[in-house]
Parts: structure tokens; sequence; C-alpha cells
């Protein structure tokens, strides 16, 4: 800046010296200075971006734009920009129907209303209230409305279907066409859209897929079975794997949501009064083998027999038992945790009466570790959305509050709040 100021200001008496006759002793000087100097970039100059012939021509005045239209323009302009905000406001971001998400809330039933809770703050709030008892609350895959089941105070036994989205807005009843009993059974399917429903009243367990916009009929599938237990098959759940009873004999099949592709898993050939028999699947999150509850009448140090863990591929090839299990344990109802690391099912070692969460890895490929209380009845329980937790309820009443488990095997804790046994965990997106 020093030298390009003090050389403007110099500048005439240099051209004046210049133009009275050669160069001075000084030239070389000015030469070394305006080497230093950064040359004007050519936009500075008219003569690269005007028509100077024009110029020198005649003098031309731009015509004034109207105001008019520029003011129209710049509203047409944001009026898009607002469009293009609120557009991109509006798409949701939701959580996949399998695999790993974030934890969300947790939902809970505790004395005939919902309530949902912040595992971490502790936070809670009221979900659903009121003089109806509403339990068994579900959330849907993508998180973004919890299903459950209403009786009124005033007629037991009578139950309707319900959705409610996480803020309590939205509250109403899904339609279905047949009666629905303390009995059924019900699932959300992986859109989020649909209610996979088992009604048993009056009669062999039929299935129903219901739309919970109540938009769509109810669509009943597999009509000549009888059905009592589902699972959606991943990655795109479009194909359900379902337990039934054909000829008083056990079997599990799998078929379309679209009622095509019906096809055997495991042929029906246990007997009926085996039913602990397949009571309780899972798919591992690639779709590719179905984990099972197996029913056995006796094998080493069991002589009564009962339940032992099983697996078996898609296509109903390779049944085995799952390796990881130890001889003397009774095993069965398996989960899978989102990530597919982990299965966690319920395991009873020998005669003790020692109910407990046992956890393997998924391929199979080491031993199984015991972890969380022990429990002296049925416990339910579902793994966090993450995979770093297993959220499971006392079933033996020994706490009102539910556990949060660490599946390696570590500490465990209780949620800050006290429930009954109807607990779900949100899954929000990654």
């Amino acid at each position: 800046m020093t030298a390009e100021t003090r050389l403007e200001r110099n500048l005439p008496g240099i051209l004046d010296d210049l133009s009275a006759g050669p160069a001075p002793d000084y030239f070389d000087d000015v030469f070394a200075q305006t080497a230093r100097m950064r040359q004007r970039p050519g936009w500075t100059f008219p003569g690269r971006w005007l028509p100077m012939a024009d110029i020198t021509r005649r003098r031309a005045f731009a015509p004034t734009p109207p105001l008019r239209l520029i003011a129209i323009a710049l509203v047409l302009i944001a009026l898009v920009l607002a469009a293009l905000f609120a557009f991109a406001g509006s798409q949701r971001h939701i959580a996949p129907p399998f695999g790993p998400a974030r934890n969300g809330q947790i939902v809970y039933e505790s004395a005939g209303d919902l309530h949902v809770g912040d595992p971490v703050t502790g936070e809670t709030k009221l979900l659903v209230g009121g003089p109806e008892i509403d339990s068994s609350p579900g959330f849907a895959l993508d998180g973004t409305r919890v299903a459950f089941d209403r009786e009124p105070a005033s007629s037991p036994g009578t139950v309707t279907i319900w959705t409610v989205k996480p803020d309590g807005s939205d509250l109403h009843q899904v339609k279905t066409t047949k009666r629905v009993t303390k009995d059924n059974w019900a699932n959300w399917a992986p859109d989020s859209r649909h209610l996979a429903v088992i009604t048993v009243a009056g009669g062999p367990g039929r299935l129903e897929l219901l739309d919970a916009d109540n938009i769509e009929p109810p669509r009943t599938l597999a009509t000549d079975m009888d059905i009592d237990n589902v699972t959606f098959r991943p990655p795109d759940g479009q194909e359900i794997a379902f337990r039934a009873v054909v000829d008083g004999k056990w079997g599990v099949f799998a078929i379309n949501i679209d009622g095509s592709g019906f096809r055997p898993i495991l042929d029906p050939i246990v007997p009926l009064d085996m039913d602990f028999h397949a009571a309780g699947m899972a798919f591992s999150p690639d779709g590719e083998r179905l984990l099972y509850q197996s029913y056995s009448r006796s094998w080493a140090g069991q002589p009564d027999g009962c339940c032992q863990l099983w697996v078996v591929n898609a296509d109903g090839t390779n049944p085995h038992r799952f390796e990881a299990v130890g001889d003397a344990a009774w095993t069965g109802l398996p989960t899978i945790s989102p990530d597919g690391r982990w299965v966690s099912y319920w395991s009873v070692l020998g005669n003790s009466g020692n109910l407990q969460i046992r956890v393997a890895p998924a391929d199979e490929s080491g031993p199984s570790i015991a972890t969380g209380p022990k429990m002296s009845e049925y416990f339910p329980w579902a793994w966090s959305p993450d995979s770093s937790k297993i959220l499971m309820y006392p079933g033996d009443g020994s706490s009102r509050s539910a556990y949060l488990i660490d599946p390696e095997g570590g500490p465990y804790e209780t949620v800050p709040w006290e429930s009954d046994s109807g607990v779900d965990w949100q899954r929000l997106a990654p």
C-alpha cells in the first residue's frame, strides 16, 4: 500500500521528465516499483466490456426498468423460496422398519392409562387417559404412532384397537370386521400403516391386515387355516411366516401379504399337545434365516421335554438346534437385535426355576451368556432400537419398574418410573 501511494503522488513529475528527453537515471527505479504492482483486472477497463465505439459516438442512457416488474419478480422469487423451504420441512425423517435406529421414548401402561417416558432424562407424560382400560401399547416400526387395546370399564372383555401419535394427537379406533377379545394377537406391519391381527373369537384364529388409516377394507390371509403366530420377513416385509394347525399338527408356513406364494417352511408334523412348538419366531435382519422355539419330548438332561431354540433357512432347509445353547437349558422365544449381531432368548437352566435372558452371537459363532436379573415367572422384553440395551419387565412382581439390561452381561438398572407390563421402545431415524 505505501509503495503504490507514493508512486501515484510522484507520477506527474516523472512523466514530465520522460517527455523532456531520454530516459532519466531513475528509470530503473521506476520500473522496479511498477513491476511490483498488481495488474488491474480486465473487467475494470470499460473497453473490455462496453462497446467503446458507441461511447465515443454518442451518450446513451439505459432505460430505467419498470419498478413494478422488479417488485413482481422479487415477490415470485420469495414465494418459490418459501415453497421450497416448506416442502423441505414437510419431509419426515422416519426410521426404517428393520435394522438399527436411534432410541426414542418408551411407551408404557399404568393403571389403565398410557404414558411415554424418556429413559435418559426420566421425564414422563400422559399419552392417553380416561375411564377406559388401555393396554398393550406398541410403536409402529417407523416410530410415528402407537397401537393399543382399549377395553371399556363398563364392558370387560370387549376390546377395540386404537392408534395415537406420540404427541397424543390423532387418537382414533381402527376398524375391524371381526370381534376382538383379550386373546387377540396384533402387531404392526413393516409399512407402519397396517396391523396384522389374529382374532380367535368363536373359532380358529384368522389373520387380518387392518388399515390403521381406515381407508382400505380389512384383508384376510390364508382363510382356511387356524393361525396363531405371525412374523414379517425382512428386508421388505412383503412375506409373512406364521404358525398354523393342519390336520391336528403344528407347522410353519409363509405367504405374501397380497395372498400369493403360499408355501411350507416347517411341515405340519408336530402333535397338537406340543403347543409350545414354534410359539416364538424371529427372522434374521437379512430375512435368510428363521429362529424358532422347537419342542422335544425329551433330550439329554431333560427327560420331561420342552423347548429348545432352533434355526432354519427361510426356504425350509437345514433346520437344526441353535448351537450356542447349553444342553441342560429350556430355551425359546428368540428376539434378534436390530443390528443383527445378537440373539436374545428366554432360558431356564435345568430344573432350577430360574428364568433369565441369554444372549448369543446370531451367527452361532460363540457361546451364550446370561444377563440381567433372574426371574421366577415369564417376563416380556424388547431390544432398544440401537441394540445397546434390552428393555425387560419383571413378570414375577419383583419390581414395578422395567429393567434396562446390558446385552453383553454388564450391570443393569431400572427405568426411573413405575408401570405395568406393557412396554415398548420407539424407533427414530438414525
